[in-house]
């Protein structure tokens, strides 16, 4: 079987590019035949989902590397992801599905983004049209949870299959063994939506009733708002920022902190990666319920969900798992549980190659 890959690798790197480059490592494992079109629109993390001239110049080349890719390759069957809310990755795959879609070539959707199927009723009759042409009734499509069903259900695929994301193990330290003071990480992308400016006041809030616990930020900056208040949270005391940090760097800030806090309300936000190596280092996780982080997070488990923008009740939790001993070692115990039952890279390995061998 040949496959037709379009799909964003790193650089930038952010979960998508991450993920989609997990699954190409899978394939080259297990000998699939495949070509893929690399989607470079972005070369920043913060560019994404932003138009500007530099992109429409390489939509027009990947465009035509897939026009000539369908001529020549002939694939049985074309992977994509789909945008999510925002409009203009919408109107770029619609620019790059309709021929794959016109020559009825069989697609698989994978659904790293959430939140497309929100958009739908935004669109004048012209727009819905095409929308209706280039993601409906697709042969299959991967989403990353019960959550996550939302959108290829929305879109009437054929056949869906939950698969979620896989991290490698980052390594788990026991409670003890952890110094204070008690630290809550944040990781990602620092912008508003990701939730960066309700962890600084969470923080704050938390550390009136607690001064022994504290914030610890990695991951770039999305702007200049976003910079000053990080700024003014490090120079208030409350928190360190520690920059974009990847590989075993980033892994051992995960090792040192005791929680995770993630008060994302995301436009595209689907299945966080960061969560999952939260799981993997033991980390309860406090986050907001938003899409598919209600299927990782489960109250009283590994972790507490709130409503967005709930600082004072993540408050609270944050301060239950910083004072209440037992209570912490069991979610941090039950978070690692599910990292090992759930989301290693053996089972989203195992996945992967039984949902690809099953399309025909």
């Amino acid at each position: 079987m040949k496959i037709l890959i379009l799909g964003q690798t790193p650089p930038p790197y952010g979960g998508q590019a991450i993920n989609i480059e997990k699954m190409i490592g899978v394939l080259d494992r297990h000998q699939f035949n495949y070509r893929l079109i690399r989607m470079n629109f972005s070369d920043d993390i913060s560019d994404m989902g932003r138009f500007s001239l530099k992109k429409t110049f390489r939509l027009l080349i990947i465009l035509l590397q897939l026009l000539r890719q369908l001529i020549m390759y002939r694939p049985d069957i074309v992977y994509y992801p789909p945008a999510g809310p925002l409009r203009t990755p919408i109107f770029r795959d619609m620019i790059l599905l309709f021929p794959i879609r016109l020559f009825r070539f069989k697609i698989v959707f994978h659904f790293h983004a959430g939140g497309i199927s929100e958009t739908y009723k935004n669109f004048n009759q012209l727009i819905q049209f095409v929308y209706r042409f280039v993601y409906c009734k697709a042969d299959y499509s991967i989403c990353l949870s019960e959550q996550g069903k939302k959108d290829p259900e929305f879109l009437q695929s054929k056949k869906i299959w939950v698969i979620p994301s896989g991290v490698e193990d980052i390594g788990y330290i026991d409670v003890e063994k952890k110094q204070e003071p008690f630290i809550v990480l944040f990781a990602g992308l620092c912008s508003e939506t990701k939730g960066i400016l309700d962890f600084i006041e969470i923080i704050r809030s938390a550390k009136k009733s607690n001064p022994n616990i504290h914030g610890k930020i990695i991951g770039k900056i999305f702007s200049s708002k976003e910079a000053t208040l990080i700024k003014a949270a490090v120079s208030e005391g409350l928190t360190s920022y520690e920059g974009i940090q990847t590989g075993e760097a980033k892994n051992a800030h995960f090792r040192t902190a005791h929680a995770f806090l993630f008060p994302s309300f995301f436009d595209s936000e689907n299945f966080p990666t960061v969560i999952i190596e939260a799981f993997s280092a033991g980390l309860p996780v406090v986050g907001s319920r938003w899409r598919g982080i209600a299927d990782q997070v489960v109250n009283n488990h590994n972790g507490f969900l709130h409503e967005l923008h709930d600082i004072q009740g993540m408050t609270t939790s944050i301060l239950d798992l910083s004072k209440k001993d037992a209570m912490y070692r069991q979610l941090a115990a039950n978070a690692r549980r599910d990292f090992e039952t759930m989301y290693t890279m053996g089972i989203f390995e195992e996945s992967i190659v039984t949902a690809f061998k099953s399309f025909k």
